[in-house]
C-alpha cells in the first residue's frame, strides 16, 4: 500500500498488507408480473412484485485506507419492491415502491484518507426505503410535459462509531439509531418541458436535491443545503440526403444554471 506506517524499529515504512479474502455469494430473486391491456391496444397496464437478495464484495480502498475502522465485511441487502405502470397514447405514469434491508451496508463516513480517498465503513443495520415517479403528457403536438421524483427515508438503525480523539488512541465510541445516511438525499426531483416544432426543440430542465449529511450523525452543521438549478438547451435537427455519408447534423446550443444558482454537490 502507498500509506506509511511506523514500525517497531521507529521508521517509517510502507504499509504491508496481507489479505486472504473469499466471497461465495448467492443471490435469488423471485417475482411475480401482471400485464392488462384494452381492447384497442391504446391503453396498457402493467404491475409487479419482486424480492431479491443481493452482495457486494469490499473493494480493496475499502481495506487499504479504512485504516481507522476494523476491516470490511461483505455488504448484503433484501430488496422488496412493488410497481404500477400505465401506458396511453399521450400520457405514461410509473410508480415503483421499494424497501432495501441492508446488513453491514458499506457507507461513506465523511472523512479523507491521507490522498483523499472517500472513507466508508459497515454499518451494521440499516435501511433505504421510498417510492420512485414518473409521468409525461404530451399536450399538443408542439409541447409535452415530463417529471420523475425520487422520495425516500434512508436510516441508520444501529451504528456504534468509534471515533478517536486528538490524534490519539483514546478515543470515544458514540451509538446511532434512526440518524439519516450520509450523502442519502430524501428527495431529488426534475420537471421537463419540451417544445418541438419540425426540426427544432426546446428543452427547459429544472432539477431539485434535498439536504444531504456529510456523515452519518445528521448533524445539520455538517451538511449541504438542499440546492435547484435551471437548464435550457435548444437543439435543430436537419436531414442531408445529397451529402454521403452523412445523414443528419444536429446543432445544440445550451445554458446551464440560469439563474446562477450558488451550491455544492460534495464536502467532507
Amino acid at each position: 500500500n502507498d500509506r506509511f506506517v511506523q514500525g517497531t524499529d521507529g521508521l517509517w515504512h510502507n504499509q504491508t498488507l496481507d489479505i486472504n479474502e473469499k466471497y461465495n455469494f448467492v443471490n435469488p430473486k423471485v417475482g411475480v408480473k401482471w400485464h392488462h391491456e384494452t381492447r384497442s391496444g391504446r391503453n396498457n397496464h402493467t404491475a409487479f412484485a419482486t424480492v431479491a437478495m443481493s452482495h457486494r464484495e469490499p473493494e480493496r480502498n475499502n481495506f487499504t485506507d479504512n485504516y481507522k475502522y476494523p476491516n470490511p465485511k461483505a455488504e448484503q441487502v433484501i430488496d422488496y419492491e412493488l410497481g404500477y405502470s400505465y401506458k396511453a397514447p399521450n400520457f405514461y405514469f410509473d410508480a415503483t415502491l421499494y424497501y432495501m434491508d441492508f446488513k453491514d451496508q458499506l457507507v461513506q463516513t465523511g472523512e479523507l484518507s491521507d490522498i483523499g480517498e472517500k472513507l466508508t465503513t459497515n454499518i451494521a443495520k440499516s435501511y433505504r426505503a421510498g417510492i420512485e415517479l414518473s409521468a409525461g403528457w404530451n399536450i399538443c403536438k408542439l409541447l409535452s410535459v415530463e417529471g420523475n421524483a425520487a422520495l425516500s427515508q434512508n436510516k441508520i438503525k444501529d451504528f456504534d462509531e468509534k471515533v478517536e480523539k486528538d490524534w490519539t488512541k483514546n478515543g470515544a465510541t458514540f451509538h446511532y439509531d434512526n440518524s439519516t445516511l450520509a450523502y442519502s438525499p430524501s428527495a431529488i426531483l426534475n420537471g421537463m418541458i419540451h417544445f418541438n416544432y419540425e426540426g427544432f426543440q426546446a428543452t427547459w430542465h429544472t432539477n431539485y436535491v434535498s439536504r444531504q449529511y456529510l456523515d452519518n450523525t445528521e448533524n445539520k452543521d455538517r451538511s449541504l443545503p438542499a440546492s435547484s438549478f435551471s437548464n435550457l438547451k435548444f437543439t435543430y435537427t436537419s436531414k442531408v440526403t445529397k451529402v454521403s455519408p452523412l445523414h443528419e447534423v444536429v446543432l445544440g446550443l445550451q445554458f446551464n444554471n440560469l439563474f446562477d444558482a450558488h451550491y455544492a454537490t460534495s464536502g467532507w
